[in-house]
């Protein structure tokens, strides 16, 4: 059953999400509409990860310090700019700092979103965070959809100017969110202190394969598509089918990894995913790489939620600043590799790109088992108890 206390909060982020899945949709219409290069469009994608990292590394820390409210507004009015922004762009400096700033209002947004979720749900932080991103992939799930019809029929600037005024008018929204929760965090240094804890370094060398795959979807995915010769509505119906397991698995798998332990859940989940991203590569049937995308898909849904819940699990009071850190680390992750793709993906072409980097989450993936044995047979030890 869906949370009817946090679904105005809900409600935001699939909204946001809906933005964030129009872009990256039309990135290939964008490219082909100016006349940019492959190295341009992957530099637009990479805007955003570099944005939100800084906003998250940065600036989440202080929904713990009492301006939850605060950043949720700040968040929504950066990404309603950048939509307007985008709307009127003709240049690649232009498309680069809207989507800076869009990533910059995710940044600020989703961190100070899941401290609220998770303090408003500790019977049941699982499947709050599962709902949190369902109602996000519902979002990005209509967003390639709209974004490539909108697109198509009405062009670029239409379809951002929609993007945005959606946002202005469901940013009201935000008046309905109970941001109390815990007291306010008074201690410095505390990425420090998150750093100190071998449970949050295995889990962020978790995310470095998982986030880098983003960075490779953000950049490339919908130019890969367009050079198979896939129409632009094709490239918007695949990338909404891709979100699909997150709307419907996501919640279950939040519940799930409550059970058998955030980080065991997330690192299974991965596993699973390794063969898929080393497989992109090796087939141009359009088909199949839809097939091998919802197998993928279906493994991501199960890692969000408990990767997300495993860094509560190790947060205690800072959880903003615990998921700030979680997703700035991966973001920074997902900017890199988006802007390397690009040049790796002209120079040696999708089968080594998409390959080397299932290489890359089976390395960091057995880094983040070794590093959080503690943590793993601590969850082991839940498991074993006769409530679970």
């Amino acid at each position: 059953m869906i949370k009817t206390r946090l679904l105005p909060l809900f409600i935001m982020a699939a909204v946001l999400d809906s933005g964030f899945g129009s872009i990256f949709a039309l990135l290939a219409k964008i490219r082909g509409e100016f006349g940019f290069d492959v190295m341009g469009v992957a530099v637009i994608g990479g805007a955003g990860f570099v944005s939100a990292f800084l906003a998250q590394i940065s600036l989440a820390r202080y929904a713990d310090r009492g301006y939850t409210r605060l950043l949720l507004w700040m968040g929504t009015a950066i990404a309603i700019a950048s939509m307007f922004l985008m709307a009127w762009s003709e240049s690649l400096i232009s498309f680069i700092l809207a989507r800076f700033l869009f990533g910059m209002g995710e940044g600020l947004f989703l961190p100070a979103a899941r401290r609220v979720v998770i303090l408003s749900s500790p019977e049941d932080t699982g499947g709050a965070l599962g709902q949190l991103s369902a109602f996000q992939m519902f979002g990005f799930l209509i967003g390639p959809l709209l974004g490539s019809v909108l697109g198509e029929y009405l062009g670029l600037r239409a379809t951002f100017l929609i993007n945005g005024a959606l946002i202005l008018a469901c940013a009201p929204l935000i008046t309905k969110v109970n941001t109390a929760g815990a007291s306010t965090l008074q201690a410095r240094h505390v990425i420090r202190q998150l750093l100190a804890q071998k449970g949050i370094v295995a889990i962020l060398l978790a995310v470095i394969g998982y986030y880098g795959s983003f960075g490779i979807y953000e950049s490339i995915w919908a130019i890969y598509l367009d050079d198979l010769g896939v129409s632009q509505i094709f490239i918007g119906f695949q990338l909404t089918l891709f979100s699909l397991p997150m709307i419907f698995v996501a919640p279950f798998a939040g519940r799930f990894a409550e059970r058998k332990g955030g980080l065991t859940v997330a690192l299974v989940g991965i596993a699973i995913s390794i063969p898929a991203v080393s497989m992109y590569g090796m087939t141009s049937n359009v088909i199949l790489l839809t097939v091998i995308l919802m197998v993928h898909a279906i493994a991501d849904a199960t890692v969000i939620p408990s990767i997300q819940l495993a860094t509560s699990h190790l947060a205690g009071e800072a959880q903003a600043s615990a998921q700030g850190l979680l997703n700035a680390s991966g973001l920074v992750i997902a900017a890199c590799v988006a802007l390397g793709s690009g040049a790796i993906y002209q120079a040696f072409g999708p089968f080594w790109l998409f390959a080397g980097w299932a290489i890359v989450m089976a390395c960091s993936t057995s880094a983040a088992v070794l590093v959080g044995k503690e943590e793993l047979t601590r969850e082991a030890r839940m498991r074993a108890e006769p409530s679970r």
